[in-house]
């Protein structure tokens, strides 16, 4: 399955936090949310935000590196995305 990704900050090779909206196929923006948290390896929580918007929150360990590639490795194994797209989506801080 093909979807669509759009991250709102500019990536980089390491970063501390993430935040973004994704769209499945025919399905409406979704929210992803990854912070870093003391943990062994990433989780996946399925999320809704006070504004009904769904989404992921992930929590990400300290010492691996975050970036788009991570991101999407996390996702696609947990909504089963075989690629994703990279997008021009809406700002996930207003769809929240």
């Amino acid at each position: 399955m093909r979807a669509e990704i759009s991250y709102d900050l500019v990536m980089d090779d390491d970063m501390g936090f993430v935040e973004g909206s994704f769209r499945l196929p025919g399905g409406c923006w979704q929210v992803v949310i990854v912070a870093r948290y003391d943990v062994p390896e990433p989780v996946a929580l399925q999320q809704v935000w006070d504004s009904g918007v769904r989404g992921v929150f992930i929590r990400f360990p300290n010492e691996s590196l975050l970036n788009a590639g991570a991101v999407e490795r996390v996702l696609s194994a947990n909504l089963g995305v075989s690629e994703w797209v990279a997008v021009r989506g809406p700002d996930s801080m207003q769809l929240r």
